[in-house]
């Protein structure tokens, strides 16, 4: 951070040098003058961050200096230092946006702490400019000339020395959550949080201290880790880019698009958190690999359908899939485009009871891995055979789960539990609870048990924390945020305001 000492007395100059300490106060850069003259040309050329200022000098008042500053010159934060302790003075100084005004002699100890708190200042106004034209920068992937000396002043007011940029996605997430949970994993980030769509974020990281590439990916597992804590099972997936030195505007929408590529191998590699890699994926299938799957699931459905053929044909596709290393995007098409054949090959008797016509690109993408995307496939395939031969099987497994919910709701209802209980796979029962009563198992959770929290709240006299404890929740701060995110008040103002409307 640059600062400009402007005084006529060279005393004054001699006596800062020697009592304050520069460094430890955040400036690097520090240059003098001595009349109003020297001062107006240091302003436009040193172009400083912090002023201290003599009110009077030759040629030029301290005031005066101030009022001709050209307006294409970013005014520094100012202090003013003057022998003269009068209001016309304080005034001007004030209307000038001066910070502070502060007599001769100079107390260093007031002077230490205005300089602390101006440099506080700056990086905040700078963390606010870079989270601008980052967000600028996500949404054009190209940087303007412009933003390029804005980005690079801000970095180096920050003294970031290197960057990475992160792609998140995941639900019930907020960006100051995410910062918050970014520094708890290190102190020396700066993070720049931007939404860009309802569940995607980009995250610019700007790093104070040294850090090698391998720490980077553990303070994403650290904050994933700390995002587990926070929303039981959570569908959220860190994709990091390589780190680059310093932080240059130019180069951030490769890193961008690094994330992004990053985020996308969770689709192959099932983990929450990936670094980007070159040539992670590759080209789409030819026309012959597309159209013998087509022909093989139409034939196998028009003729009397075998689910374990069915379900051989769907691994072995699935297998492809993964040694192929297809874009992601093109996998869910390909998913879509056979369960729609597959739909339309269904005996008219059936179609009508089928959940495949329905299901769309967004349904599909709502399948975050290749895993679970199987997982689908397979559950529809056995829906299909239920229909065409039987009653349906699923269905009455996935309504002893909600009956099983609604009488247990003050107990452990993590879908591992629930799933190990009734002998099937957590991702298959929570992909068959979301087909069959079209919400989320988690959220299905939730919603009985703040039904039932606000019955008692209601019914009864009990604190929060009991009823925290007799709907399942951990303790009571836990039950108190997800009561407001749920009603949008918190328990006390629920009690107050239903028992207001009985009245």
């Amino acid at each position: 951070m640059k600062l400009l000492i402007a005084d006529d007395q060279t005393s004054l100059h001699t006596f800062l040098d020697k009592t304050m300490d520069w460094t430890a106060l955040g400036i690097t850069e520090i240059k003098h003058a001595y009349d109003g003259r020297e001062t107006l040309q240091q302003l436009g050329e040193f172009l400083p961050d912090i002023v201290i200022l003599d009110i009077q000098m030759p040629f030029m008042s301290g005031i005066e200096t101030l009022q001709q500053l050209d307006h294409s010159i970013k005014k520094p934060k100012t202090v003013i230092v003057s022998a003269h302790d009068e209001f016309t003075y304080a005034r001007e100084a004030l209307r000038l946006d001066v910070y502070q005004y502060l007599l001769k002699p100079v107390d260093v100890v007031l002077l230490k702490k205005t300089i602390l708190e101006l440099t506080s200042a700056i990086h905040a106004e700078q963390q606010s400019v870079l989270a601008h034209e980052f967000g600028k920068l996500v949404h054009s992937r190209s940087a303007y000339a412009n933003s390029l000396a804005v980005v690079e002043r801000a970095c180096g007011l920050l003294k970031l020395q290197q960057c990475a940029v992160l792609h998140i996605e995941g639900e019930s997430l907020s960006e100051p959550l995410l910062a918050e949970w970014l520094l708890q994993a290190e102190p020396s980030l700066i993070p720049v949080v931007y939404r860009k769509s309802r569940d995607k974020y980009s995250c610019l990281l700007g790093i104070t201290a040294p850090m090698p590439e391998s720490r980077l990916l553990e303070l994403c597992q650290e904050t994933f880790s700390r995002i587990q804590a926070h929303i039981p099972e959570p569908a959220v997936s860190i994709g990091a880019s390589r780190m680059m030195d310093g932080c240059h505007a130019d180069q951030l929408p490769e890193l961008l698009e690094q994330s992004e590529e990053a985020g996308r191998l969770s689709f192959y590699t099932c983990e929450p958190v990936n670094a980007y890699q070159e040539e992670a994926f590759n080209e789409a299938w030819g026309m012959q690999h597309f159209q013998s799957y087509e022909q093989a699931y139409r034939e196998m459905v028009v003729r009397e359908f075998a689910p374990e053929a069915a379900r051989k044909l769907t691994a072995e596709m699935f297998d492809y899939f993964r040694s192929s290393r297809m874009p992601p995007e093109d996998v869910y098409s390909l998913v879509l485009h056979f369960l729609y054949v597959i739909a339309q090959s269904i005996p008219t008797m059936g179609r009508s009871s089928t959940k495949l016509d329905n299901i769309t690109m967004d349904d599909l993408r709502s399948y975050r891995n290749i895993r679970e995307l199987e997982l689908l496939f397979m559950s529809l395939i056995d829906h299909i055979a239920s229909i065409m031969k039987g009653p349906n099987l699923t269905e009455d497994m996935v309504m002893r789960v909600k009956q099983y919910v609604d009488l247990n709701y003050g107990e452990d209802l993590s879908l591992q539990m629930v799933a190990d209980r009734f002998g099937v796979d957590r991702f298959q029962l929570s992909r068959l609870f979301k087909q069959e009563m079209n919400v989320n198992y988690w959220n299905y959770v939730i919603q009985i048990r703040m039904e039932k929290a606000a019955e008692l709240l209601l019914r009864t006299e009990e604190k929060n924390s009991v009823i925290a404890s007799v709907t399942g929740f951990v303790d009571e701060s836990h039950f108190s945020r997800t009561f407001k995110k749920y009603y949008d008040v918190s328990p006390k103002q629920y009690r107050q305001l239903h028992r207001g409307e009985k009245h």
